[in-house]
């Protein structure tokens, strides 16, 4: 810059002496008003150059999280569930109700240290609804080599889905073997989870989690006696989890998973008896997914879990599995087929099963509808058929785990 302002000088200058004897009187005077502007300006091109001179000051965590305002991210979820069934003893039958609304706030709190809250209402379950916590956890990145420390209320690592969050999942209702096994929704404690990436070959993932948690997902239990629920994993004082996650390309593009994953706990002191359920809780998973042309890709899943309870069904163990496909054959539609099938912790010699044809319309990243046919079948009421619509919206930068 400068360079070209002297040259442009020197140009001035030299038109000033080849004209000089034919300029006016005040031809001088303007040669020395530019001299004096080109000055100035040059002033001002070294001022700006000390302003974008390299700081010293510690890097802000609005910079580490690619914002240069302090405020987190924030997203809202909203869901929406139709049901529609046979089964008269069902209480949902036939309602259209407002199933789920979720607050996010995610934001880096210091460089490699990250806050994130999700705070949950619902309004179909609950006259009148509260928002509480569905999980609030600060997460330690490479607190050493490959070790993340995540400390807070969390989803804990068990099986393959169980810290999606439900407008994640790729269908309406939840595996009956998640449900009455492991939890309603999630299986969740408060706690410190240590999540460890091992060092292997380059072409396989490996990851072990390790947690230690207290205050567990309570029980659930149906008041009805033509719908049977199992209690789930029951784990509602301390409890611990292993999970050991592998990956591997298969090919150019596909890729295999597989999970193995183990719960042990105690139940808190029931107040009539003062007994404890001692429960352990194990599960295999495996996933298959190929990518082709675009947006298409096919998801085949499979889970396998076992639960045993001091207090259930004698010490006897119930067991339960589901297996899952989904084929999405562009960015907006995907046709999804599910089979699932569970024992009962509270009665092992009773058992539930229904098969589903799931197909999602995905309108954006933030809104999708659905629709789910179910056939199945309980102890006590025999068959049944349901009939599912479930919309799904969302605001915000929206970026916890999906599937």
């Amino acid at each position: 810059m400068k360079q070209m302002l002297l040259v442009m000088v020197c140009i001035l200058l030299a038109a000033g002496w080849a004209y000089g004897d034919e300029a006016s009187p005040g031809a001088n005077s303007e040669i020395e008003e530019l001299r004096q502007r080109i000055y100035d300006l040059e002033q001002k091109i070294e001022e700006l150059q000390a302003q974008q001179a390299p700081s010293d000051e510690t890097e802000s965590t609005s910079e580490v999280g690619g914002r240069f305002q302090q405020l987190p991210d924030i997203s809202f979820i909203l869901q929406a569930k139709a049901k529609f069934t046979d089964d008269k003893a069902d209480p949902d039958r036939q309602k259209l109700q407002l199933t789920e609304a979720e607050l996010a706030l995610q934001s880096y709190v210091y460089p490699e240290v990250r806050l994130d809250a999700f705070i949950a209402g619902c309004p179909a379950e609950h006259e009148h609804s509260h928002f509480h916590i569905h999980e609030a956890y600060v997460t330690y990145i490479g607190l050493k080599q490959n070790l993340n420390v995540m400390i807070g209320q969390k989803f804990v690592p068990f099986g393959r889905v169980n810290q999606l969050h439900n407008h994640s999942w790729l269908y309406a209702r939840q595996p009956l073997v998640l449900s009455n096994l492991v939890a309603p929704e999630s299986l969740a404690g408060q706690g410190i989870l240590l999540d460890y990436n091992l060092p292997v070959s380059e072409n396989l993932f490996a990851r072990v989690d390790v947690g230690f948690w207290a205050n567990g997902s309570e029980s659930e239990q149906s008041d009805l006696p033509n719908i049977m629920v199992g209690p789930g994993a029951d784990l509602t004082d301390r409890f611990r989890t292993i999970r050991l996650w592998l990956g591997k390309s298969v090919a150019e593009t596909a890729e295999l998973e597989a999970g193995w994953s183990w719960a042990g706990g105690r139940s808190e002191e029931d107040a009539a008896t003062l007994a404890r359920n001692y429960v352990h809780l194990r599960g295999v998973d495996i996933s298959y997914r190929r990518f082709g042309r675009g947006a298409r890709r096919l998801l085949l899943r499979g889970e396998y879990v076992w639960r045993k309870g001091t207090l259930d069904s004698g010490g006897a163990s119930a067991v339960g599995y589901y297996l899952f496909a989904n084929y999405r054959w562009d960015r907006y539609n995907s046709i999804g087929l599910l089979y699932d099938w569970s024992k009962f912790p509270q009665d092992t010699f009773k058992h539930e099963s229904a098969v589903s044809f799931i197909l999602t319309h995905q309108f954006s990243e933030q809104y999708y509808v659905r629709l789910q046919a179910t056939m199945g079948s309980r102890p006590n009421a025999g068959s049944y058929n349901e009939l599912w619509l479930h919309w799904a919206w969302g605001i915000g930068p929206h970026t916890h785990n999906l599937e």
